[in-house]
C-alpha cells in the first residue's frame, strides 16, 4: 500500500496530539486537555462534541479517584452543559470498556448498553458487549460514585 508522505504526516501528527491529551487527563491539567481536545477535534476529524464529553469524563474519573470533590463539581457541572447524545455515548462507552475488562457488568448497565446499542444502531457496540456478562450485582467503589453524580440521566 503506498502512502503520500502528507496524510502519513498527519497520521503522526494526530497520534502525537492524541497522547498528548491522554498525559494532560492523566496529570489532571483540565486547561490543557480542553486545548488539546479542541485542537483535535478541529484537526482529527473527531466530533467536538464527543471528545469535549470524553475528556470531561475522563477527567471527572481522575477527580472521583483522587476525592476531589471541587474539581468534581467543576467537571460534573461541564458535562452537564455539554451534548446530551455524546455524553451519553462516552458514558456507555465507559461501561463498555469496564465491563470487556472484567468480564461482567451490573444487568442495569448492561441492558441499558444494550438498549443504547439498539435505539442508536450502535451494533458494533452491541457486538463488543457479546463477551460481557449481566450479572444480579449493583454497582460499588468509586465507579458506583461517579455513576450517581454524573450519569447521563441526572
Amino acid at each position: 500500500m503506498v502512502h503520500d508522505s502528507g496524510s502519513v504526516v498527519r497520521a503522526d501528527y494526530l497520534s502525537r496530539q492524541r497522547y498528548a491529551l491522554a498525559q494532560a487527563m492523566r496529570q489532571g491539567r483540565g486547561k490543557r486537555s480542553y486545548q488539546l481536545a479542541e485542537h483535535l477535534a478541529a484537526e482529527g476529524g473527531v466530533h467536538r462534541s464527543d471528545v469535549l464529553a470524553a475528556t470531561t469524563l475522563l477527567l471527572a474519573c481522575r477527580a472521583v479517584r483522587e476525592g476531589d470533590s471541587e474539581a468534581t463539581k467543576r467537571f460534573t457541572r461541564r458535562l452537564r452543559r455539554l451534548d446530551k447524545g455524546s455524553v451519553e455515548l462516552v458514558h456507555q462507552l465507559m461501561w463498555l470498556e469496564a465491563g470487556r475488562e472484567q468480564g461482567w457488568l451490573p444487568r442495569a448497565q448492561y441492558d441499558a448498553l444494550l438498549a443504547y446499542a439498539r435505539r442508536e444502531n450502535r451494533f458494533d457496540l452491541a457486538r463488543r458487549a457479546g463477551s460481557i456478562q449481566a450479572r444480579e450485582a449493583a454497582p460499588s467503589g468509586w465507579w458506583a460514585d461517579l455513576e450517581q453524580r454524573l450519569g447521563p440521566w441526572n
